[in-house]
């Protein structure tokens, strides 16, 4: 499958920032879950996640580290962001301290 260009997600998630949570028939998967399944770049990847993120119920260390569990190819620079994000639910910063973590995701944005 190919990439949705970034205007296109970003369109949707403006007309409907829900969507982010919507699964597919396909799969059941939501659209970040295909982002990420379908080795989505950083810059369609970034937008998923903070609408995703946005919702209450996905700020849980069981909706983010559930990215753990699927087997997903990622671009080295999606799987850094997961990475990061998933030592900071798992309080793990024995690979990078807390600044390290937080001046990653400062830089991203």
């Amino acid at each position: 499958e190919q990439d949705a260009p970034l205007e296109v997600v970003s369109a949707l998630l403006t007309a409907w920032p829900g969507a982010v949570n919507v699964k597919d028939n396909d799969y059941d998967r939501t659209p970040l879950q295909r982002a990420c399944y379908y080795i989505s770049t950083l810059e369609v990847v970034i937008p998923l996640l903070n609408t995703w993120l946005s919702f209450k119920e996905n700020r849980t260390n069981r909706a983010i580290l559930s990215f753990q569990e699927e087997e997903y190819a990622f671009y080295r620079d999606v799987y850094v962001l997961f990475s990061r994000l998933h030592a900071l639910c798992n309080n793990n910063t024995d690979n990078h301290s807390p600044k390290e973590i937080m001046d990653y995701f400062i830089r991203i944005q």
